[in-house]
């Protein structure tokens, strides 16, 4: 049916019915022209080439002579694999027009296999080439002639929709509400394809025909897709829109349930303020009247605590004046008696530290009187001595002289003044050996004696240096005792002082005490004054919040008969307007009463706002 022949052809022509139209083919030359080849010289140049393009495509030219297989085939086993080595030929004898259009097809093949495809068909819609333009015939036979008629029209005739597992589950689950999926997306394929089929068959319960005594479903499940007949997904289709639609209304309903109440919550928050400020207002100017009716109590309170306080400061400061007299006196007194006695006591103590002092002290002027005594006699007595010698000596020159010459004489010459005198020559020798010998015994005499006043003058002197290094470092005893007494003097001042203080300190606080005892027993006074003055507000504002509670009982009651009574909603909502604004008078009058939730008249008070509150939204709302 395809090929056919016109009785116009040659022998060496033939045609071919595509679905583009009819094409004519001539076998002149058809192996020469199909033997395309390329010189040997030049394929291996090419395939030298730096350019990626260049080398890639010879070697996809060279190397693509065998089909690429697509997954379906891989699979299969190929029995035909081994061949004889006769029919197998070189790739350079075999690479010509057909055998590259028949390794791309290959290649395209084997990647469309392995990827996920869409055909995109190209439609002309006018042969104009005008825009906006639709020529419904001539794209019903683009559309023929690219075969998609034909497709559809045999898709449609068996399966023509098929789905995935996974996308089964995600589209038409919501569909039926009681189907709990067992299987996970990880199970094994028949647990999934069981999980798909009871999906399907409960969805699809509606769409099964009998025919030939079998029940036909309108699907059937593979390994990894659901296949359905015709009509059965426009049918899952539009019963999911159907879905969809109610779940849109539910969402609605939320939605719209949700915007209400926002909006009535709104509507109640701003009635709580509104309510709020009123007894805000109503709280604050009943707050401003007990505030100055207050303060004027505490100034009358307080001037009168003035009073009483400057009073007794008064008599205080006089008290005080006198007070700092007299012990001003006494401790004057104190101290004077205090100074004798302290200067009785260094008296006593510096007489009884000076005593062996000047003991010792006279006791050496005594012992160097002494010494200086017998000095001085040893001295009269040398003077003496002295004296008489030289008389003796003058004496003797007067009374002797010439045998003294003599006898010198005499000595000098020897014996020749034997003759002369014998008698006058003794008596002068005996008188002057006499005084020689007195003398001689005087010298040595005085000479120990000077001997031993000397060491005893040395042994004085050293003991003198000693007592006078002995009385500086007494002297600086006595300058450090000084100054140590003269610290302890003021220090002991000093302690008096801070006692005069403490004793000032504790007379005032003595004072304060006394002060605070009669401002405590006022403030108790006062308390107990102010006790009883509460009690009688308490018992006012009592009854006035039973008038309140009164009132809004009342006035709640007279609303609600109203509107159980009166179907004109006019006429109730101008009530509702009178009663607020009673309400508001009443409040701001000099009775109102903002009645806090500590007690339960407040709370019975909010139960009937709330009820008043709630019927007002019901008249708004039948209004409406």
């Amino acid at each position: 049916e395809c090929l056919y022949k016109d009785r116009f052809f040659h022998d060496w022509e033939f045609g071919i019915k595509h679905y583009a139209g009819d094409v004519t083919y001539d076998a002149n030359n058809f192996v020469t022209k199909n033997m395309d080849n390329l010189p040997d010289d030049l394929v291996n140049c090419k395939k030298k080439s730096t350019n990626t393009i260049v080398s890639s495509d010879i070697v996809r030219d060279t190397g693509g002579n065998s089909r690429a297989r697509t997954p379906a085939q891989k699979k299969r086993p190929n029995s035909n694999s081994k061949t004889p080595a006769s029919q197998k030929k070189s790739s350079r004898t075999g690479n010509t027009v057909w055998t590259k259009f028949k390794g791309q097809l290959g290649e395209l093949m084997g990647k469309i296999g392995e990827t996920r495809t869409r055909y995109i068909r190209c439609v002309k819609p006018n042969t104009m080439k005008q825009p906006r333009l639709m020529q419904h015939i001539s794209s019903v036979e683009q559309l023929r002639c690219a075969g998609v008629v034909a497709a559809v029209t045999i898709s449609r005739s068996a399966f023509p929709n098929r789905l995935e597992h996974e996308q089964v589950f995600d589209r038409f689950m919501c569909l039926e509400k009681s189907f709990v999926r067992e299987a996970s997306p990880t199970s094994e394929a028949d647990e999934v394809i069981e999980d798909v089929k009871s999906l399907l068959s409960s969805v699809l319960k509606s769409v099964e025909v009998e025919k030939d005594g079998k029940i036909q479903q309108g699907f059937v499940c593979g390994k990894t897709r659901a296949y359905f007949r015709a009509g059965s997904l426009e049918f899952l289709e539009n019963k999911r829109l159907h879905a969809f639609g109610d779940l849109a209304k539910d969402i609605q309903r939320v939605v719209r349930g949700f915007v209400a109440k926002s909006k009535y919550q709104r509507i109640r928050k701003k009635t709580i303020i509104c309510q709020a400020r009123v007894r805000c207002n109503a709280s604050r100017s009943r707050y401003l009247k007990l505030r100055a009716a207050a303060i004027i109590i505490q100034c009358w309170c307080r001037g009168n605590a003035g009073k009483a306080e400057l009073l007794c400061l008064k008599r205080n400061d006089r008290a005080t004046t006198i007070q700092t007299n007299w012990r001003l006196f006494v401790a004057w007194r104190k101290f004077k008696i205090l100074r004798s006695a302290a200067v009785k006591i260094q008296a006593f103590a510096r007489g009884a530290r000076q005593r062996p002092l000047y003991r010792e002290a006279l006791a050496e002027a005594l012992e160097e009187a002494k010494l200086e005594n017998q000095l001085k006699t040893l001295q009269r007595k040398l003077e003496e001595a002295e004296e008489k010698r030289i008389q003796a000596e003058k004496r003797a020159e007067e009374g002797g002289g010439k045998t003294v010459i003599v006898y010198k004489d005499g000595a000098g010459e020897g014996s020749s003044g034997n003759d002369k005198g014998d008698s006058g020559t003794k008596v002068t020798n005996k008188t002057s050996a006499a005084f020689t010998a007195q003398q001689n015994t005087l010298m040595d005499e005085s000479g120990k004696m000077l001997e031993y006043l000397r060491k005893e003058v040395f042994k004085l002197r050293s003991q003198n240096s000693q007592l006078r290094t002995d009385f500086e470092l007494l002297k600086e005893n006595n300058q450090r005792l000084m100054s140590a007494n003269a610290s302890a003097g003021a220090s002991f001042a000093a302690l008096n002082q801070h006692a005069k203080q403490l004793s000032k300190t504790n007379n005032k606080l003595k004072g304060d005490t006394t002060k605070y005892k009669h401002q405590a027993h006022a403030l108790q006074m006062a308390q107990v004054e102010l006790k009883e003055e509460l009690k009688m507000k308490q018992g006012t504002y009592i009854a006035e919040v039973h008038s309140r509670l009164n009132y809004q009982k009342t006035m709640s009651r007279i609303v609600d008969f109203i509107q159980e009574r009166c179907r004109d909603h006019r006429l109730v909502e101008d009530i509702l307007d009178m009663s607020d604004a009673c309400e508001s008078d009443y409040m701001s009058g000099p009775t109102g009463v903002d009645l806090t939730p500590q007690r339960r008249p407040g709370s019975s008070s909010m139960n009937n706002g709330s009820s008043s509150l709630s019927s007002r939204f019901k008249s708004f709302l039948f209004s409406e």
